[in-house]
């Protein structure tokens, strides 16, 4: 198994019961596991109203949410096939959206039509010259 963790940080077992991440290792021929030295850090987010609405003075501080990191080790050949999957992905999901929007616009008009019995007929019209024209 490729996969690893730090026990030191979380005391979790060495073995991965996930297998999701075990198959896109094998897949990717990676090895990744928790980094020993860096971790992620996160701002949470602040609500200055909420301060401010109060009358309480604003911290200097503000809280952050640690995380750890992940250290992956995956041939460049590998990394460049995830870059272009990540890309189609990205374009998939864009065509996803459009096609959405054509939907969402189709029903709202089907909404509009059975609510208002002039705009159905003159649907109907428009429907039937089309046919003519074809």
């Amino acid at each position: 198994m490729t996969y690893w963790y730090d026990n030191r940080l979380h005391n979790q077992p060495v073995n991965n019961p996930d297998k999701g991440v075990d198959s896109f290792l094998k897949r990717y021929e990676a090895q990744a596991g928790l980094s020993k030295h860096k971790q992620y850090y996160r701002r949470r987010p602040i609500s200055y109203r909420d301060w401010l609405h109060d009358g309480a003075n604003i911290p200097f501080h503000q809280e952050v949410d640690r995380e750890p990191m992940v250290e992956m080790y995956i041939p460049s050949h590998r990394f460049q096939e995830l870059v272009e999957k990540e890309q189609w992905y990205g374009r998939l999901e864009e065509e996803a959206n459009h096609y959405r929007r054509i939907v969402e616009q189709y029903r709202e008009d089907e909404r509009v039509r059975d609510k208002n019995p002039a705009v159905q007929k003159a649907w109907r019209n428009y429907l039937t010259l089309l046919e003519l024209v074809r």
